[in-house]
């Protein structure tokens, strides 16, 4: 491989070799192909009506076996204890509706209330104990300081698990913010990857356009035909894809190609083309479009500035697990400074890369040691299927 510099400083009258501590490394934004294992907010809500359930029926079981095993209370006191605990689920769940009541309100708040929330369903639960052993069933009265104990036993449960459940709602709401972020990043990502392709299209339209003005100009019927009929093979296939969509690299090259068709009928006697991409490489997926703009600076300032053949080569191989597609040319620039606006196409591939790949993509463009230019990108090795 050829030394080149690297992308962030790409000039065609510098020389030095590429340094690796000056690869462009950026972090990764889209989780392609990845599993996101929080849990959701489904979850989280599934688990507040769990816990209710389970609580009671623990605290049901322990009391009845409790009580069956000392033998202190007859055993068809378990069917108005039952009837009791389907109350005090019956409180849970509106103590749960109050807590997502208070969703809008600052944490601190929530907690008091949660708390605050265990006193009047301690008191209620306690009375309704109370009403149904001693009026329905005929028990004893329970003495007011066997009452104030009972108040403050239960007071210790529903407080306890008011908390929980407010726990469980606020990781619920944190899953849902955070499912929400990752579908606005997503979008946004989406929207992003569009732009900068779309930011392609126009670019080399006029160019093309132009040149074909040119041909029509010179009386040059026939090449202005092939060229629109090349351009319009290529419009048609391009722009109907998904932007954000990965394409073989076997169609990427026959996309080029097209294009190349288009530059070729522009500088018949000065491009010329040789594409070395090995047959296993061709089911590897790729950004479409993403070597467009390396061909078209290669093309811009490699052959349209000179006045003898350039030789452009796409080369393509596997870099232990890494696809390393490379475009190259062997013209020279005239000289001075390059004009602005030459490093767009090179920008956005390095966003496109950033986007896709996070920091397993780059780019490296720079002077060739041996003359010329050559840009490299590289992403993870993937395949069809």
């Amino acid at each position: 491989m050829n030394d080149i510099v690297a992308a962030t400083n790409v000039s065609r009258t510098a020389e030095r070799p590429l340094q690796d501590a000056e690869r462009p490394v950026v972090p990764a934004v889209l989780n392609v192909g990845g599993t996101d294992r929080r849990p959701s907010s489904r979850f989280f809500r599934s688990m507040s009506v769990a816990v209710i359930f389970m609580l009671w029926a623990l605290q049901f079981t322990t009391l009845t076996v409790s009580h069956l095993i000392r033998n202190d209370v007859p055993a068809w006191v378990i069917m108005p204890r039952m009837f009791v605990s389907c109350i005090g689920i019956g409180l849970s769940f509106l103590i749960l509706a109050v807590n997502r009541w208070a969703a809008k309100m600052s944490l601190v708040r929530r907690i008091v209330i949660a708390a605050g929330l265990a006193v009047p369903a301690a008191g209620i639960h306690s009375l309704t104990s109370y009403f149904v052993l001693s009026h329905l069933f005929g028990l004893a009265p329970l003495e007011a300081e066997d009452y104030a104990l009972s108040i403050l036993d239960w007071f210790w449960f529903y407080a306890s698990q008011s908390l929980m459940l407010l726990a469980l709602i606020y990781g619920a709401e944190l899953g849902e913010s955070e499912e929400r972020v990752t579908r606005l990043r997503a979008e946004a990502d989406a929207i992003h990857i569009k732009l900068l392709r779309y930011q392609l299209n126009p670019h080399f339209l006029f160019n093309t356009l132009n040149s074909i003005a040119s041909l029509i100009g010179k009386r040059r019927a026939p090449e202005a035909e092939a060229m629109v009929l090349s351009l319009s093979d290529f419009l048609r296939t391009s722009l109907s894809m998904d932007p954000a969509r990965q394409i073989t690299l076997g169609e990427e090259i026959a996309l080029q190609a097209l294009y190349l068709d288009i530059e070729r009928a522009r500088f018949p006697h000065r491009l010329q083309v040789s594409i070395d991409v090995p047959d296993r490489l061709k089911d590897a997926l790729v950004p479409n479009l993403i070597t467009q703009p390396l061909i078209e600076n290669a093309i811009k300032y490699g052959v349209a500035r000179s006045l003898v053949p350039v030789r452009l080569d796409v080369i393509a191989r596997d870099e232990h697990g890494l696809l390393s597609i490379e475009v190259r040319d062997d013209g020279e620039s005239a000289p001075g400074p390059i004009p602005p606006g030459t490093s767009i196409g090179l920008i956005n591939i390095s966003e496109r890369l950033r986007l896709h790949f996070g920091d397993a993509g780059r780019l490296a463009a720079g002077r060739r040691s041996t003359g010329g230019f050559s840009a490299r990108i590289e992403m993870p090795l993937t395949r069809r299927g």
